[in-house]
């Protein structure tokens, strides 16, 4: 319950920010766009209405958990205009749709600089071009507009989001053999080998993400073509010739035909017929008769004969598959570079969603370090003991600047970890002149009006002094109460670190504040990874209030009230018990029984989830634990019963701070068949 002091302030922060938008948008514009706006949503009709309203409910919901319930009463008429102008400009500078004059030219400009972010010929890059919407949806921050010419900014956001692609060059080769059968004699060629290299696609990274292409070689079956013709060769061949000769009586007389006395065709003794010699008895020549024979010559004739071509060809190929993974770094560090906080990055979101982008932007942060996994997770009030290198002597260093300034301890360790190598650097001193455990710039630590130049001081300056300091309204922390604030110290380096980072806004914007701590994607990126794993490979004990073990069954997972049981209720069935908090803060979350982690996640509907398989007599279970503001193990994990998962909270779908607990015999399941009731489980 707020008091009426709480009650004022709140209000009085609302009318400023009430005004501040309605001044952000100009008068003028603000009432030509609100005009656009109903007129568009007039001509849409319930599709539009649907989708404003709901995007009016999300952004609602993100200014109530912002400055609470009672400012909304007062200038939610004001927050819906404002809204409603931010959703028209982003759809019309998005659309094209009714624009004028300079208007028109600034929309012709966005998809001018959006097409040149791909080759606008290439049917491969095409799909991945920076939406025009997207850059529309982001330069109506006021933010962004009031740094430079719009123009500029407009080239600059799409060609710093403009994809990146990796090509390879795949043969994909052909093979074909011919066999010729001609007059049934057949002759079958080599096989010909031919080259067919083309070009695909590896990997692209992309505004939202990056997909990765694996592709597998496949050999095709031959396949066979017939084709049937018909020549014409010359082939030899005997041609008959009739011929007139004399030939001896004596030979002819026994070959009479009674037909054809004297005609021999194919007669077998030609050239005995052609023979004239002596008859031995009278000694004297033979009488000659004339005869006629068939003679044989050698000639050339015409022959039609089948020619049956077969070709046989086949070919090599690729199949592919892609991996796909979504990443909005790049997106994120942009807005970064423009100063541009949660509340801007949301807006963004929802001026892109209005005109039919997709984006899942602001869920992203919070898988990322903008919500589940770090803002607004409680201080673990109990021992942990670290896993995955992170030398335990420091941990006490860690933990007292992350309980002062709200800065997660495994954060810290991650920055400590990839600046020094957890001070493991050899002099510990940069190429660029930064210094110390955590690497500051000399300017940063003691403030940037002692700056000689490049982040550098006079090295007369005494950068220790607390004095100095001040005067320079610098960053510099004394952490050990020595009364000086020493960058060789790793305490005073640690707590400056997580001053910097407190100043920067961490606890609404963890990805901002480390951005501004390096100003590179990658070094924010390289951060939360190494944070993620130091976080889930530590053991966490104690840390509040848990219910007693139960060894061989379940354990509770929580203390609390069940405020929804298991069974049909009015949104359908409930697969689980819900756990509320009964008015208590930072309720931790324990595993039920001793298990291996299956999934360690964030979801749309379970927010930050884990899932945990054990065996219990001989019979597997999983359990759920959903809507936790944090999760403090890892995929794979091994988990006892009793240790700590996070903190009860209110991520994902849900209202209200609650566990929601399910149990489920043999394991999880998409259409949840085998849940059981855990309350006829588990000692509530």
């Amino acid at each position: 319950m707020l008091t009426q002091k709480q009650q004022s302030e709140d209000q009085s922060f609302a009318r400023k920010y009430a005004k501040h938008q309605v001044k952000k948008q100009g008068k003028k514009t603000a009432k030509k766009l609100a005009k656009k706006g109903v007129k568009k949503l007039a001509i849409a009709g319930k599709a539009a209405v649907k989708k404003l309203s709901v995007l009016l409910l999300k952004l609602l919901g993100w200014i109530v958990g912002a400055v609470g319930l009672p400012v909304i009463l007062i200038v939610i008429g004001i927050i819906i205009l404002v809204i409603i102008i931010s959703l028209s400009f982003s759809f019309f500078m998005g659309t094209g749709e009714g624009l004028e004059g300079n208007d028109k030219a600034i929309y012709e400009y966005i998809v001018k600089q959006s097409n040149a972010t791909v080759d606008m010929n290439s049917s491969i890059e095409r799909p991945y071009r920076v939406p025009e919407g997207l850059i529309a949806a982001t330069i109506q921050i006021e933010a962004i507009q009031s740094k430079e010419d719009i123009k500029v900014i407009i080239r600059n956001i799409a060609s710093s989001l403009a994809p990146t692609f990796d090509y390879g060059e795949y043969d994909e080769w052909k093979e074909k053999q011919v066999t010729v059968c001609e007059d049934g004699k057949c002759k079958t060629g080599d096989i010909k080998h031919t080259k067919n290299m083309v070009t695909k696609i590896n990997h692209v990274d992309y505004w939202n993400g990056s997909t990765t292409f694996t592709y597998t070689k496949k050999v095709t079956e031959w396949k066979s073509k017939t084709v049937t013709t018909y020549k014409t060769i010359k082939v030899p061949a005997k041609k008959a010739e009739w011929i007139e000769i004399m030939a001896p009586a004596r030979l002819v007389d026994p070959l009479k035909d009674s037909k054809y006395p004297y005609y021999y065709p194919n007669h077998p003794v030609y050239d005995e017929l052609l023979k004239i010699e002596k008859n031995p008895t009278s000694n004297s020549y033979d009488t000659l008769v004339k005869v006629y024979v068939q003679k044989f010559v050698d000639v050339m004739v015409d022959k039609k004969i089948e020619v049956k071509t077969t070709t046989k060809t086949r070919h090599q190929y690729f199949t592919s598959t892609q991996q796909s993974i979504t990443d909005y770094a790049t997106f994120d560090g942009i807005l970064n570079s423009y100063g541009l906080g949660l509340n801007d990055k949301k807006l963004i979101e929802a001026n892109y969603l209005f005109i039919g982008g997709q984006i899942a932007y602001t869920e992203w942060l919070s898988t990322m370090g903008a919500g589940g996994d770090f803002s607004g997770m409680p201080y673990f009030d109990g021992t942990i003991i670290p896993g995955a290198g992170v030398p335990p002597q420091y941990m006490p260093f860690y933990r007292a600047a992350e309980k002062k300034y709200g800065v997660s301890w495994n954060v810290l360790a991650a920055i400590h970890f990839v600046e020094t190598g957890f001070s493991t650097h050899p002099t510990m001193i940069s190429s660029v002149g930064a210094v110390g455990h955590v690497q500051f710039m000399p300017a940063t630590w003691v403030g940037w009006k002692y700056n000689i130049g490049g982040g550098l001081v006079s090295p007369a300056l005494d950068i220790t002094s607390l004095t100095v300091i001040a005067s320079g309204r610098g960053y510099g922390v004394d952490g050990n109460g020595d009364g000086k604030a020493d960058p060789w110290n790793l305490e005073d380096s640690i707590h400056t670190a997580a001053n910097y980072l407190s100043a920067s806004g961490f606890k609404s914007d963890p990805r901002k504040a480390i951005w501004a701590y390096n100003h590179a994607d990658w070094y924010v990126n390289k951060v939360l990874t190494n944070a993620e794993k130091f976080k889930t490979s530590a053991t966490y004990e104690g840390g509040g209030a848990t219910p007693p073990l139960k060894p061989g069954s379940f354990m509770r997972p929580t203390l609390g009230p069940i405020s929804s049981p298991f069974g049909v209720r009015s949104g359908g069935m409930h697969y689980g018990i819900d756990i509320a908090s009964g008015g208590k803060s930072n309720v931790p979350i324990v595993a039920a029984a001793d298990g291996i982690v299956t999934r360690s996640a964030f979801s749309s509907s379970y927010g930050n989830v884990v899932y945990i398989k054990h065996n219990i007599n001989g019979q597997t279970w999983e359990t759920v634990y959903a809507h936790m503001v944090n999760r403090a193990v890892a995929n794979g994990a091994q988990v006892k019963q009793g240790q700590f998962l996070g903190y009860m909270g209110t991520t994902g779908d849900s209202t209200g701070v609650h566990l929601h607990f399910e149990v489920h015999l043999n394991g999880w399941t998409k259409n949840k068949a085998n849940a059981r009731n855990p309350a006829l489980l588990v000692p509530f």
